[in-house]
């Protein structure tokens, strides 16, 4: 799990530097898609260390959120 939070933390980062600075914001959907999936990672992880009174109860929702918005944006 912390290998692929890495991935995803690095890819969207860099496709969101890459979108700022060539000012090209046609890889934004795919950067929401890939941070709606890492959200959901850390709050499934945080479910599984802290339990249900954690930060995985807001990680979640937000997760589900990003996800569905950015499908509607594809």
């Amino acid at each position: 799990m912390k290998i692929i939070k890495i991935i995803l933390a690095l890819v969207v980062m860099g496709i969101s530097v890459y979108g700022l600075i060539t000012k090209d914001f046609s890889y934004g959907p795919i950067s929401s898609l890939l941070l709606g999936i890492f959200f959901a990672i850390i709050g499934i992880d945080e479910f599984k260390t802290k339990g249900k009174n954690s930060w995985g109860m807001f990680f979640m929702p937000v997760s589900l959120i990003i996800i569905v918005m950015a499908l509607f944006s594809f």
